[in-house]
């Protein structure tokens, strides 16, 4: 019987691995001798692109055009040898309609169940091909209905703008960081909130000589209700009406 390839199903149950390698090759073609990012399995996150690919029936050159990226590197994302920052994840996911963040495994096991992850569990991919610059750690990924995201020493630049569906919340652990959203630009320190419709455009950097960090989370809902607003408040009650007897 011919051996077919695992899914990315499979592969999140442990099953059907392909034969891992130590080999990693960078955005720029430079060889890595080992993965030191968290626990990113980088054959499982090409599978999973692949299988985006493949249901929207896109080639690899017909990705590469939109995503900004050369076909080969493309190939090698989804073969597991190559390790994308998370910029280029960005790219590859705005081409594909989702989030950078849906090709990662999520918390596994029951949904109703706790999940707990440990903090040197927890997936680490570099933001820019620039190593030791900026980092983020994936807190909730996959399937859940949000994510969490934590960055750790933010680009002093902006990079590209972010747009997809879906609702942001960031907080600014430490430091000072600068976002864009839309036409408005927020300057915002430790302690602050600020929270937009993912649908803006949406960039930050950091602008203090103190490592920034800051969580964010994402939603793909942007309202619970429709039509109308999403809102906690209370629902009015509704005086029912009242029998006279006769």
């Amino acid at each position: 019987m011919p051996r077919t390839k695992p899914t990315v199903a499979d592969l999140r149950a442990g099953k059907g691995k392909l034969q891992r390698t130590n080999v990693l090759v960078g955005e720029g073609g430079a060889i890595s001798s080992t993965n030191n990012s968290g626990t990113v399995n980088w054959e499982t996150l090409g599978l999973a692109i692949r299988e985006r690919r493949l249901a929207r029936g896109l080639t690899l050159v017909a990705l590469a055009a939109p995503a900004g990226l050369s076909q080969p590197f493309l190939s090698q994302v989804e073969n597991g040898r190559a390790r994308p920052s998370m910029s280029s994840l960005y790219r590859i996911a705005h081409a594909l309609e989702t989030t950078p963040q849906a090709f990662f495994r999520g918390p596994l096991g029951d949904e109703t169940a706790p999940a707990l992850l440990r903090f040197e569990d927890a997936q680490v991919v570099d933001v820019t091909s620039t190593r030791s610059e900026s980092s983020c750690r994936l807190l909730l990924a996959g399937d859940a209905v949000f994510h969490v995201l934590e960055f750790d020493g933010l680009p002093a630049e902006f990079l590209e703008y972010w747009e997809h569906e879906g609702f942001e919340a960031l907080y600014v652990i430490e430091g000072q960081v600068e976002v864009e959203v839309g036409t408005e630009t927020h300057r915002l320190r430790g302690g602050d909130f600020l929270s937009y419709s993912a649908r803006l455009p949406h960039r930050l950097r950091a602008i203090s000589r103190k490592r920034a960090r800051v969580l964010l989370v994402e939603s793909k809902v942007e309202a619970l209700q429709e039509p109308g607003r999403a809102s906690h408040a209370p629902e009015p009650r509704v005086r029912r009406a009242t029998r006279t007897r006769r």
